[in-house]
């Protein structure tokens, strides 16, 4: 009997007691380039390609008609312009739902070369990941790292030449960036979905995950970025990785964990 407590105890523990917490994107889940500018001009959405750079692969969305500007860039996926409201809205609570959901740091965003296991990783302003450096998430495909820049109020982040890259199966859709500013990425890997408080630059390397800004997003030669509807249905390059919910991994966990206990205090034949 007590055995059996115990299991339904660990069973009905509430996720945020295994994990931390992805953010629910609802309706801005498929795109893969979101600009979300509160201001009706052109080029909400900018796409430049001067030869080197590849494009976009998924889908694209603006808060106003007309507001992509594409000089040269393939663009693979739908272009939705202008984005239902109901968009703007499930930004702002996904935008909201990082902090509330994963009020405690459990590390300083790391600006050297370092391995980082799933986590909550802060910055209280900006944080500038540079030359030479490399993040490497590693652990399994269901595990989440969330990071937040800016805590304090403001801060932006900004990579240059440096890569942010995934290990052990961990998939690059279950990583969420937060700033408080604007996000720029520049000759780099990057990796991730980015919940920019301002705008959102890429200037070459490449990104997989999703660019979401509250202003504007400018891509110049990417090569490429690939959102993750794209990778998981099997953009060019990338191959897409099936996941296990949080709560099938801890459930499986608990049973073979018991299984395990069960078998151990089972006498064996020669004892009868």
């Amino acid at each position: 009997m007590k055995i059996r407590h115990a299991l339904a105890a660990l069973v009905f523990l509430p996720a945020g007691a295994f994990a931390q917490v992805a953010p629910n994107l609802g309706t801005t889940a498929p795109y893969a380039v979101l600009g979300l500018n509160a201001i009706p001009t052109i080029g909400t959405v900018t796409c430049t390609d001067t030869g080197p750079g590849v494009g976009i692969f998924g889908q694209v969305g603006t808060t106003f008609p007309g507001g992509i500007t594409n000089t040269g860039c393939l663009i693979t996926g739908p272009i939705v312009a202008p984005v239902p409201a109901g968009v703007v809205a499930d930004f702002n609570t996904a935008f909201a739902a990082i902090d509330a959901g994963n009020p405690v740091c459990t590390g300083v965003i790391p600006i050297v070369t370092t391995v980082l296991p799933p986590g909550v990783y802060c910055s209280v302003a900006a944080t500038t990941i540079g030359a030479g450096v490399t993040l490497t998430l590693n652990g399994t495909a269901s595990d989440v790292w969330i990071f937040r820049v800016g805590t304090g109020g403001l801060g932006a982040l900004t990579l240059t030449n440096a890569q942010v890259v995934m290990a052990g199966g961990a998939s690059a859709c279950n990583v969420y960036w937060k700033t408080a500013q604007a996000a720029t990425v520049t000759d780099s890997s990057f990796v991730g979905t980015v919940l920019s408080g301002a705008a959102a630059t890429m200037t070459r390397g490449s990104w997989l995950g999703r660019a979401i800004a509250t202003t504007d997003v400018t891509l110049t030669d990417p090569a490429p970025f690939t959102g993750c509807a794209a990778a998981l249905a099997g953009a060019p390059g990338v191959n897409g990785i099936p996941t296990l919910s949080e709560w099938s991994l801890v459930l499986l966990a608990v049973l073979l964990a018991f299984a395990a206990f069960a078998t151990m205090r089972r006498p064996s034949r020669s004892s009868r």
